[in-house]
């Protein structure tokens, strides 16, 4: 394995794992959000309005 590939590789690994680190910060920050969500002022919405 040349030394170029290796970088590349080190670097498309990095990527990935930023990647993955910001989704699964973004999702806990999502359900934390959800959760503080004040339920009773939802608005109901009906499926059978689109006449």
């Amino acid at each position: 394995m040349t030394v170029e590939l290796a970088i590349a590789l080190l670097i498309v690994l990095a990527v990935i794992v930023y990647t993955l680190a910001k989704v699964w910060r973004l999702a806990r920050k999502s359900d934390e959000q959800w959760k503080a969500v004040d339920r009773s002022k939802l608005k109901a919405w009906d499926d059978d309005d689109r006449d």
